[in-house]
């Protein structure tokens, strides 16, 4: 069963798997205190103004370069260490201040988010999370001051989303260093780092064999053997520097080792968590800049004599625009807040936000590129910048395909326990080999399927103007938790092979967490006595909206777990695949 701790925050994702919902974990929806309300707005203040007042995101975008200067004005900002404490010269902010602020840079531009976000968010946090005391006082001041940027060096060439088979290796010689050999692809920051965070195989003796397991160590730019490939030239968010990075022989003492030896591969995965967040925050910053220039747009363009802002179609577009940013808003201040209040585990949560947002963003940009139709598509209007610049947010950081069966293979793992104990997992039921000793574990399988059925206890802290959204969630959750068991006790240990079923398992849940989240929220804004009316009844409305829009994907997703085109799929791309694309012209058929 799902976990219940009072001294201990728990993956309210983790839970839903279970089929449960910890009412005390959704409400209140986390507040920002006085004091980080204060800091919060002066930081968010300055940072706009900074950028507005000295930085040409056209010119960036045109020249593939971030200006030095915009580097001395960050550091200035204290932009470079956000989350480092204050002992190591950062600003240690929480995380849900770090999202906030990280936000501000992204609305403003995505290069610059890239560049920040790739430093801090991933580039050090190895370090930061894992290194010894000696390792961070040496390094962090550096890195917090910007003195010295950081890089994060995992993806190689045969190696991009399947970490674990990276092919750089770092072997011991004999004076116990560490000889680092291979490279890594698409490093943000490659060429402009100092320090890098480097994962590579190495060595270990396991029951008298000889097996590679992943280490991560500390590279320092002015090492012998270390050379680079050429700056590359991407799509979007062109002034990040992006390029390969090549270890020949490279030396390391052992003391550069972050962490355990052969530990390296859990270090890297909660780093990429800690990066999704931040991802998902810089998501929510991009949306409200698109929105509020296309509601501009909009606004001042007339046809037929009358506003674009007057026509149906345009009002739906602008209306989901701004449902879908309250949503994504809502997750990851939602997400952050759990944090802050001590979740320790929150890879589910850190990878949802990064899937709903992405896509979020993709949407919200495309509409609003279809709002200033041709002038949308024109190089001196911002819309075709900023949609090179938001496509790679669905791809790093792990492609949104590989996350979404993440979600839910880890999401799984739990409940898939006690399907073992059944023996629902196995060709011969356990309840079969040994009927008195599986009595118990089959009673409590049974109660717990007919608890699901009838569903978990009713949504009570929600405000009553919420009721018809908040009546949902125990359905929800309830149907959610059977497709889980039925889809596990359906493909057994081959689940892993089947990533359509996985795909709608990780939309549905992530819809549960996005609508609980949005709840939370609304629900906060309208017991509080300083907001006024207006303000509530504008949240209420874009709840409504995003609510209604969750439980609609929601619904298509849990029908399709039982009707769906997945064998046609299956047989349409072998044919495609066979005949090296499409294979058909109209003249011969």
């Amino acid at each position: 069963m799902g976990k219940e701790n009072n001294d201990e925050i728990f993956s309210i994702v983790t839970n839903l798997f279970f089929g449960q919902v910890d009412e005390n974990q959704v409400f209140p929806f986390p507040s920002f205190n006085d004091g980080q309300k204060e800091m919060g707005r002066e930081m968010c203040s300055a940072i706009k103004k900074y950028c507005l007042d000295n930085i040409d995101p056209v010119k960036m975008d045109e020249d593939a370069e971030i200006p030095n200067e915009v580097f001395e004005g960050f550091k200035e900002l204290g932009l470079f260490g956000l989350g480092i404490e204050e002992e190591h010269g950062g600003m240690n902010l929480d995380y849900t201040l770090y999202s906030r602020t990280f936000a501000q840079v992204a609305a403003f531009d995505g290069s610059l988010a890239t560049m920040l976000g790739a430093h801090q968010s991933i580039g050090y946090k190895a370090l930061h999370l894992y290194g010894s005391e000696e390792q961070k006082k040496n390094w962090l001041p550096k890195l917090a001051s910007g003195e010295v940027i950081a890089a994060f060096c995992l993806t190689e060439p045969s190696s991009g989303s399947d970490a674990y088979s990276i092919k750089t290796k770092a072997s011991k010689d004999k004076d116990g260093n560490y000889i680092v050999n291979g490279q890594k692809l698409w490093i943000t920051n490659g060429g402009l780092a100092g320090f890098y965070t480097v994962f590579c195989k190495t060595e270990h003796e396991q029951d008298g064999k000889a097996v590679e397991k992943i280490s991560c160590f500390i590279v320092e730019k002015e090492r012998e053997g270390i050379s680079f490939g050429a700056k590359e030239n991407k799509m979007g968010i062109r002034a990040s520097e992006t390029r390969a990075v090549y270890f020949d022989n490279v030396k390391i003492p052992a003391s550069n080792m972050i962490g355990e030896e052969g530990k390296g591969f859990k270090i890297a995965m909660n780093v990429l968590n800690s990066g999704r967040l931040s991802l998902g925050a810089g998501c929510v910053g991009g949306m409200k800049s698109v929105l509020e220039l296309a509601t501009k747009q909009a606004a001042s363009r007339k046809q037929f004599d009358r506003y674009i802002t007057e026509f149906g179609l345009i009002q739906e577009k602008i209306s989901v625009m701004a449902a879908k940013i309250y949503s994504s808003e809502s997750v990851v201040y939602f997400t952050t807040g759990l944090m802050d209040r001590g979740l320790k585990d929150y890879h589910l949560e850190s990878a949802i936000c990064k899937v709903f947002n992405s896509e979020a963003l993709w949407e919200v940009v495309d509409m609003a590129l279809q709002i200033a139709a041709g002038s949308g598509y024109m190089k001196e209007y911002p819309f075709e910048r900023i949609m090179r610049d938001s496509r790679i947010n669905l791809i790093f950081e792990g492609t949104n395909e590989v996350l979404r069966a993440f979600i839910a293979l880890s999401g799984m793992r739990a409940p898939s326990v006690g399907l073992k104990e059944l023996g629902k997992m196995t060709d011969v039921p356990t309840a079969l080999k040994d009927p008195i000793k599986s009595l118990g574990v089959l009673t409590d399988f049974a109660m717990g399927r007919i608890s699901k059925f009838i569903g978990p206890s009713s949504i009570t802290k929600c405000h009553p103007e919420l009721s018809r959204f908040a009546a949902r969630v125990p359905n929800m959750v309830s149907s959610f938790s059977i497709h889980v068991e039925n889809t596990l006790m359906k493909y057994g240990k081959k689940i892993v092979d089947h990533e359509m079923p996985l795909k709608r398992i990780s939309n549905m849940v992530t819809d549960i967490y996005a609508t609980l989240a949005t709840l939370s929220r609304t629900t906060s804004i309208l017991e509080s006595e300083s907001i006024d009316e207006e303000t509530k009844n504008y949240v209420t409305r874009l709840n409504n909206l995003a609510c209604s829009m969750l439980y609609k994907d929601f619904k298509m997703n849990s029908r399709e777990m039982d009707k769906n085109k997945d064998k046609v799929i299956k047989e349409i791309t072998e044919n495609v695949v066979k005949n090296e694309g499409y294979g058909l012209d109209i003249i011969d058929f």
